[in-house]
C-alpha cells in the first residue's frame, strides 16, 4: 500500500469508530494474522481472538463522553493515531490519551501497539 492508501483507510477507519462501529473497522482492516498489544502490554494474535476480547470490552462499557481522533501520522507502512478517550467501564472511570501504532501488510493492520 502506498502512503495515500494508508491514509485513506485510516481516515475510514477513524470515521467507522466516530460512528460507533468499531468492529465494523476491525472487520474491514484488520489483517487475520493481526498481533495486538495493548496499554497493559499483553500481546495477542489472531483476529478471531482478538475479534471476542473487542466484544467483551464493547459490552464493559456503561458511557462514552468522548472517544475521538485527535490527530493522524502516516509514514512508510505505519500509521499512528492519537486518540482521547472518556468513558466509564463496568470496574470505573478510564480518561486516556494514547498513541496506536499501526503496521500495515496487505492492505490490512498486521500490527497494532497501544501506549499511553
Amino acid at each position: 500500500m502506498t502512503e495515500a492508501q494508508i491514509t485513506a483507510a485510516v481516515d475510514e477507519l477513524v470515521a467507522l469508530v466516530a460512528k460507533g462501529k468499531p468492529m465494523d473497522a476491525f472487520e474491514k482492516f484488520y489483517h487475520n494474522d493481526i498481533e495486538k498489544t495493548d496499554l497493559d502490554g499483553i500481546t495477542h494474535q489472531g483476529k478471531v481472538l482478538i475479534e471476542k476480547l473487542g466484544h467483551e470490552q464493547l459490552a464493559n462499557i456503561r458511557q462514552v463522553r468522548d472517544f475521538s481522533a485527535l490527530a493522524t501520522v502516516i509514514k512508510s507502512n505505519r500509521s499512528f493515531i492519537v486518540w482521547s478517550i472518556d468513558l466509564d467501564t463496568m470496574q470505573g472511570p478510564l480518561n486516556v490519551v494514547e498513541v496506536t501504532i499501526q503496521d500495515w501488510q496487505d492492505g490490512q493492520i498486521i500490527r497494532e501497539r497501544y501506549f499511553a
